[in-house]
């Protein structure tokens, strides 16, 4: 299963992602908002420690923001991304920045810890969401509604 296959290209053709929002509008409902962001013009090298670097890129938002809403979720898990980390046993289906698994240790950590089944509420779908500084982990049986909500007047540098 793939989600929104409308935007699947423009998903996957982003560079990067902010976390920009994240809400619950409801009980049990989640919403985020996603900034497109990429890399601008090459820095002049900088020294630190006595050591310089060059070929640096500032990533800044482009100002594009994509929402991804769930109407019910089973679980979501919000992570620092500096800590994340790869299971190799994960499997991806389809997506580079917005994916999803068709098996992976978020989907068994839901499995053992929560009463949800296949049977009720569903089969489940894990969507994962990798963003700059954060990755998102969904369960729920639905994939994401998403849509464009604009663009901001003047990117949001970080």
């Amino acid at each position: 299963m793939d989600i929104a296959p409308e935007f699947r290209a423009e998903l996957d053709s982003s560079e990067y992602f902010y976390l920009r929002e994240i809400s619950e509008p409801r009980d049990n409902s989640l919403r985020l908002v996603i900034e497109e962001a990429a890399a601008g013009l090459e820095e002049p090298p900088r020294k630190v420690a006595g050591v310089v670097f060059s070929g640096l890129h500032r990533i800044e938002g482009t100002g594009r923001l994509f929402e991804l809403s769930w109407d019910i979720y089973v679980a979501y898990s919000v992570q620092n991304e500096s800590y994340s980390k790869l299971d190799e046993t994960d499997k991806v289906e389809s997506g580079r920045l917005v994916r999803i698994y068709s098996r992976s240790r978020f989907l068994d950590h839901i499995s053992m810890t929560t009463i949800a089944t296949p049977e009720y509420p569903g089969p489940l779908l894990h969507v994962e969401v990798i963003c700059l500084n954060h990755v998102i982990d969904v369960a729920a049986t639905e994939p994401p509604k998403i849509r464009l909500v604009g663009a901001r007047s003047k990117p949001n540098p970080n």
